[in-house]
């Protein structure tokens, strides 16, 4: 649907049908149309079967093309210059041979020690309480993880407007319903948190450094004022 091959208000086949044709159980195609049901991308209507919704909140944003203007210097794929990336193949050499020596197998941890010592400590540093290290891949995996553990379909997240395109796209994927939240450059205003918070916000994501796509980064001054608007609200996630 993202990539457009499915067309708003297409129908979808039987779920039995479209198990024969995948060559699977019809529970699991059950099970995916009930995720695209509660994530609001697809609606279903008894007999008359499911369809695509007319409006999915999911946008597919990486397909809308923006024109950009002359002169003007495109930086909407985030990509940095690979000429300031560090050389990388010896480090994966390096990580190669070690896995060789040293295989992860099943029932091993499931963080490398080190590793999670390294970020612990980056963390007891950044004033970040005390728990269990996880590694997710990258920022908006682990945002979905937090969403999806905590929230349901229908809740809403306080989002900081203007905000990161993958997670604006990620809020409506999961169901949820996004809150714009106006920042500046020392992070989300503490008013706009408020009031997303008191007219039912379950959850604010707030970026602390390099700000997408604004490039602020929190203040210590903002942090503190954000705090004290979350203690007011304790069921935010």
């Amino acid at each position: 649907m993202g990539s457009g091959e499915l067309e708003p208000g297409q129908a979808l086949p039987p779920m039995r049908e479209l198990a024969e044709r995948l060559g699977v159980n019809p529970n699991t195609v059950a099970a995916a149309y009930r995720t695209l049901r509660e994530r609001g991308v697809i609606e279903t209507a008894g007999r008359r079967g499911s369809r695509v919704r007319p409006t999915p909140a999911t946008t597919g944003r990486e397909f809308i093309r923006v024109e950009v203007p002359e002169g003007a210097r495109d930086v909407s794929d985030g990509n940095p210059d690979p000429a300031l990336l560090p050389a990388l193949g010896p480090v994966f050499a390096a990580a190669a041979e070690r896995g060789d020596r040293e295989p992860v197998l099943y029932g091993a941890r499931p963080v490398d020690p080190e590793l999670e010592r390294l970020a612990r400590d980056g963390m007891d540093a950044d004033g970040v309480p005390a728990g269990p290290v996880a590694v997710t891949s990258g920022s908006l995996d682990a945002m979905e993880r937090v969403l999806g553990a905590h929230l349901k379909p229908g809740d809403a997240v306080a989002v900081e407007d203007p905000g990161w395109g993958s997670l604006l796209d990620l809020v409506p994927a999961l169901g949820l319903r996004a809150v714009p939240v106006g920042v500046d450059d020392d992070g989300p205003l503490p008013d706009d948190v408020r009031r997303a918070l008191e007219t039912g916000a379950r959850c604010l994501v707030v970026t602390d450094r390099a700000q997408n796509p604004t490039g602020a980064a929190l203040s210590a001054t903002r942090a503190r004022a954000l705090r004290a608007v979350l203690r007011g609200h304790p069921r935010p996630c």
